[in-house]
């Protein structure tokens, strides 16, 4: 396989949408990159698929001997990751998302800024697709070219930023020093935390031309809404690995920071996953280490919200 700067990896499971993604990225105005395909033991298997890009693509296909993401979806990714050579960027790409056929050429116009401005994670603004690739959201965020970790995650917990996984071209080297991707139940957050962990001392720049089209298909984790107790556990876990971690960011977060972080986990009880009473109990164990209260009113207040006998 030919020396780029650019890995994409591909962790792959689900077959229903993987040609729409190799032909995105057949379609890249610049196809200086490699593409890793790590098959999690997959009951659908894509050889025949990818044989039909082996001339398209510069391509390399792992099976691996068990399924791991049922387990870990971080673990999954990083074993996928070990895949690559030498390239010293890395675009971990699920297989259902779609990047704008610019994406490659805008990281590599991009990349001079990498050693200028101390760049350790490239982001590309994101658009919602349904399960038909039809555009159901455009996240038009008023993002800036440049800023560092806590800028950009003081945004995210205020809802004036999104990001997920495959909008982040990582570092290669930065994210090996950094530990790798963060483990939490579900892989919820752990791209969040992972961005934070490796620009830890540089910063990030958006590809402000290109775009990633993140699928909500009800298939994938972020659109299932009847997992919300572990994933208020993920963000209760992500919480104190924030406190934990407090040295990565330029300065100390404020009281208001948590604040926030609380009120978007509320936001999702409220608007998006199913309601129970497991997972009130959990929100109320976030808002009592995020607000440092004990108060149960405010959880009195969602229950009232949640039923409709008081507008959210």
């Amino acid at each position: 396989m030919q020396k780029n700067t650019l890995a994409i990896v591909i962790p792959y499971y689900k077959i229903g949408y993987f040609e729409e993604l190799l032909s995105a990225l057949v379609n890249q105005t610049n196809k200086n990159f490699n593409v890793y395909i790590g098959d999690d033991f997959s009951p659908d298997s894509p050889v025949e698929l990818i044989g039909n890009y082996k001339d398209k693509l510069n391509i390399e296909y792992k099976k691996f001997e068990k399924n791991l993401g049922g387990i870990s979806l971080t673990k999954q990714w990083e074993r996928c990751i070990e895949m690559i050579g030498n390239e010293a960027w890395v675009w971990v790409l699920p297989d259902d998302d779609l990047p704008s056929e610019n994406c490659v050429e805008a990281f590599y116009e991009a990349l001079p800024n990498a050693e200028q401005n101390n760049v350790k994670v490239f982001r590309l603004p994101l658009k919602i697709i349904d399960d038909q690739s039809v555009i159901t959201n455009d996240l038009k965020n008023d993002d800036p070219v440049i800023e560092n970790n806590l800028e950009f995650y003081s945004r995210i917990v205020k809802g004036k930023a999104t990001s997920t996984l495959g909008d982040n071209i990582f570092h290669t080297k930065s994210l090996a020093q950094s530990g790798g991707f963060v483990d939490f139940p579900k892989a919820w957050g752990s791209d969040h935390a992972t961005v934070l962990n490796v620009s830890n001392g540089g910063n990030l720049y958006y590809l402000k031309n290109a775009v990633l089209n993140f699928r909500m298909s009800g298939e994938n984790i972020s659109s299932d809404t009847t997992d919300g107790v572990e994933k208020m556990e993920s963000r209760i876990q992500f919480f104190k690995w924030l406190k934990n971690n407090e040295n990565i960011f330029p300065h100390k977060p404020d009281s208001e920071f948590y604040k926030f972080f609380y009120w978007k986990g509320e936001y999702y009880v409220l608007n998006e996953w199913k309601f129970s009473f497991s997972l009130l109990k959990q929100l109320y164990t976030l808002r009592k280490i995020c607000f440092n209260s004990s108060s149960i009113l405010p959880m009195v207040k969602v229950v009232l919200q949640k039923i409709g006998l008081l507008k959210k």
